[in-house]
C-alpha cells in the first residue's frame, strides 16, 4: 500500500456524484500537508517553550480559525454564545404568543398560583395550628361544647384563647394538672436557659417581646398582672420566708399583685399560719382573682403571671438579681443594704402572722415580761431594762461550716460565752441589777438543756419552759430533719401527723418572733430583743438581724468604707463563720 492516504475514489469502484466531487475536492486540499501530530512538543519552532506558553499560542491560534469560519454569515453575538434571534425567539415560544394566547392562558396560570398558595397555607396550618389565627387577629375557636369546665381544667386551658406570636409559645400540652409541682417547673425552665442565659436587663428590653402560655381572655376581677411565691415545704419554713421576701418585694416594685400558692405545701394552708397577702399587700388590683392556675410561668420572669418556688430561684436570684438589686457602689456588706431593706419591708408589712400565731407570739411575750419584773427588786421597770438576748441553736441536719465541735455542731459553749460578752458589752449599767434574761431556740431540747446549765447567774426562758401546756407543745421535740419532716407530711392517711407538722410549724414561727423580734410593735411595754447570737447556716439566723436595724446589727458601718461589720458594736453575732465569709450577711440561701 502507498504510504500516501487514499483518495475517496480508491474506497470503491461507484461512479463519483456530485456530493462526491464536492468531497473529492475538499479532500485533495488536504492531500499534501504533513500528518505529524500537532502536540506542543513535536510542533517546528515551538521546543524553546513552555507548557504554558504553547498553550496560549495554541488558544489564539484556534480563537483564530473559528472568527475566520464564522465570518461568512451575520449572527447574534451574546456572552460568547452565537445564536439567531428567529432561533430564540422560536426557541421561548415567542413567535406564537399574541394577545388571545394570553387571555386564553391567564386563568390557567392564576389557577395554579392559587392552588400553590392554598396548599402552603394548609401545610402551615397541620404543623403550627393557631399561627394563621395569630396573622389574621382571629381567636382558636374551642374544639368542647362544654362550658361549664372549672377554670383550672387542661380542657379550658386547651381552649384559651388570646394565642401569642406562635414562636414565643409556651406549650403545656403535656401537663394535665395545674399548677404544675415545683419540679416541673423547674425541667420548664431549663427548656427556657439551657445554657448560659444571654446578658440583658434583669426585667428584658423594651419593645422585646418574651415567650409565655396562651392565656384566657380577661374575666372581670382577675389580676391582670401576677407574681406568685409558690410553697412546698422541701426547705425550712424561714428559709421559704427569705425567699418569699425578696419576691413580695419585686411585686411593689412592678407594681403587680403578689400571691402565695400552697397547693403542695405540707405544713397547712398558708392562712394557717400567716394573713392573706392580698391584705396585706393589696396591690395595684385590690382585691382581685389569682388567675387560673394553667397560666403561671416559671421562667421568663417577665410573662404576665410568673410563678416561683425555692428551686427555681436559681433562675432568677443570681447574679442578675445581684446586678440589679445590690449597692453597686459599695464594698462588701454594704452592698446588701438594699436587700435588706426590702426583706423588712416585706416582713414588717406583708408577710405577718395569723391571728393566732400572733396570740401565741403575745403570750410568750408577757411571760418574758413577767420573768423580768420578778427577777428584778424595784416594781418599776424601764424599756431598756426588758431588752433581752435572743440565741438560737440549729441542730439537725444543719451542721457547723467552721466552727465545728466533736458532734459536728458549733459547741455549746461558744454560744454561752459569746452570751456573756454580750451582756458584758450592751446590758451591763454601773449601779443597776442585772436582770438579763436570754431567751434561747432550738430544734434539740437536749441543746436547750445544756445551754441553760451553762449559763450560771443568767436566766433563760424557752418555749419548753412556759406555763402555758398549749405554747410548751409548740417546742420541738428533737432536732430537726428536713428529710424526716418531708416524710411526716407525705403521710396523708395519719391526720395525727399532718396536724403535728402544722404544730411544729407555729413553734417555728414563735420562736422566730421571739429570738428576732420580728412582728413585734415597738412602744407596746413587752419585751424586745437587743442582740442575737446564732450561726448563719440558719435561714433564721439571717432573719434575725432584720428587726435590729441595719446600724445596729452590723455596728454602724460606715457607709463608703471597707463594709465589714465593726466587732464592738454590732448586735448581731454570727458565731459560725464569725464574718470569715464576705458578705457577712446575706438576705436567702439558694436552693
Amino acid at each position: 500500500m502507498s504510504g500516501r492516504p487514499r483518495a475517496l475514489t480508491d474506497l470503491d469502484d461507484t461512479p463519483a456524484s456530485p456530493y462526491t466531487s464536492s468531497l473529492l475536492a475538499s479532500a485533495s486540499a488536504y492531500e499534501h500537508q504533513s500528518l505529524t501530530p500537532r502536540t506542543p512538543r513535536s510542533r517546528a519552532g515551538f521546543s524553546g517553550y513552555d507548557e504554558v506558553e504553547l498553550g496560549e499560542r495554541e488558544g489564539r491560534r484556534d480563537d483564530e480559525e473559528e472568527e475566520a469560519q464564522s465570518s461568512a454569515a451575520p449572527l447574534l453575538r451574546s456572552n460568547g454564545i452565537d445564536v439567531e434571534w428567529k432561533d430564540v425567539q422560536a426557541l421561548l415560544g415567542f413567535d406564537k404568543v399574541s394577545p388571545q394566547v394570553i387571555g386564553q392562558r391567564l386563568p390557567l396560570v392564576a389557577g395554579s398560583l392559587m392552588a400553590g398558595f392554598l396548599l402552603v397555607l394548609v401545610f402551615l396550618a397541620y404543623h403550627n395550628p393557631g399561627t394563621l389565627e395569630y396573622y389574621i387577629g382571629a381567636t382558636v375557636p374551642s374544639k368542647s361544647n362544654s362550658t361549664s369546665s372549672p377554670p383550672d381544667s387542661y380542657t379550658s386551658f386547651a381552649n384559651s384563647t388570646s394565642p401569642v406570636d406562635p414562636s414565643l409559645l409556651i406549650s403545656y400540652a403535656n401537663y394535665t394538672s395545674f399548677p404544675l409541682v415545683p419540679i416541673e417547673y423547674v425541667s420548664e425552665c431549663y427548656k427556657i436557659y439551657p445554657g448560659r442565659v444571654k446578658p440583658a436587663g434583669y426585667w428584658g428590653e423594651d419593645g422585646v417581646p418574651t415567650k409565655d402560655v396562651s392565656h384566657h381572655p380577661a374575666s372581670a376581677g382577675t389580676c391582670s398582672s401576677t407574681i406568685t411565691y409558690m410553697l412546698d415545704g422541701r426547705i425550712g419554713l424561714a428559709s421559704d420566708l427569705a425567699l418569699m421576701a425578696q419576691i413580695a418585694a419585686l411585686a411593689r416594685e412592678r407594681n403587680r399583685t403578689f400571691l402565695v400558692d400552697d397547693t403542695y405545701w405540707n405544713r397547712g394552708k398558708w392562712t394557717d399560719h400567716f394573713q392573706d397577702v392580698r391584705l396585706t399587700q393589696p396591690g395595684p388590683e385590690p382585691g382581685c382573682l389569682p388567675p387560673p392556675p394553667e397560666e403561671l410561668v416559671a421562667c421568663p420572669r417577665q410573662v404576665r403571671h410568673w410563678i416561683i418556688n425555692s428551686h427555681t430561684t436559681k433562675f432568677h436570684l443570681g447574679d442578675a438579681f445581684a446586678d440589679q438589686y445590690e449597692d453597686a457602689y459599695a464594698r462588701n456588706l454594704n452592698r446588701q443594704k438594699p436587700i435588706f431593706l426590702r426583706a423588712l419591708d416585706s416582713l414588717s408589712q406583708t408577710i405577718r402572722p395569723s391571728r393566732k400565731n400572733a396570740a401565741l407570739i403575745s403570750q410568750v411575750r408577757q411571760e418574758l415580761h413577767d420573768l423580768v419584773t420578778k427577777s428584778s427588786s424595784s416594781s418599776s421597770t424601764t424599756s431598756d431594762s426588758l431588752a433581752y438576748i435572743g440565741v438560737h441553736i440549729r441542730h439537725g441536719d444543719q451542721k457547723a461550716k467552721f466552727t465545728k465541735g466533736p458532734d459536728g455542731y458549733v459547741p455549746i459553749q461558744n454560744f454561752v460565752d459569746e452570751v456573756k460578752g454580750v451582756k458584758e458589752r450592751f446590758f451591763s449599767k454601773p449601779g443597776s441589777e442585772d436582770t438579763t434574761i436570754v431567751y434561747v431556740a432550738s430544734d434539740d431540747p437536749v441543746a436547750i438543756k445544756t445551754f441553760e446549765s451553762s449559763l450560771s447567774s443568767l436566766k433563760a426562758f424557752s418555749l419548753h419552759a412556759s406555763t402555758s401546756s398549749s405554747v410548751r407543745a409548740l417546742a420541738s421535740p428533737n432536732g430537726y430533719v428536713q428529710a424526716d419532716f418531708n416524710a411526716l407530711s407525705d403521710d396523708k392517711e395519719n391526720s395525727s401527723e399532718e396536724h403535728q407538722g402544722v404544730m411544729a410549724t407555729r413553734g417555728v414561727i414563735v420562736d422566730m418572733a421571739l429570738v428576732s423580734g420580728l412582728w413585734m410593735p415597738d412602744g407596746d411595754g413587752m419585751p424586745k430583743p437587743d442582740a442575737v447570737v446564732c450561726t448563719i447556716g440558719s435561714s433564721i439566723c439571717l432573719l434575725s438581724a432584720l428587726p435590729l436595724s441595719w446600724s445596729a446589727a452590723f455596728g454602724d458601718m460606715d457607709p463608703k468604707g471597707s463594709g465589714y461589720p465593726n466587732k464592738d458594736k454590732r448586735h448581731w453575732l454570727d458565731i459560725d463563720q464569725k464574718g470569715a465569709i464576705v458578705p457577712a450577711w446575706k438576705g436567702f440561701q439558694m436552693f
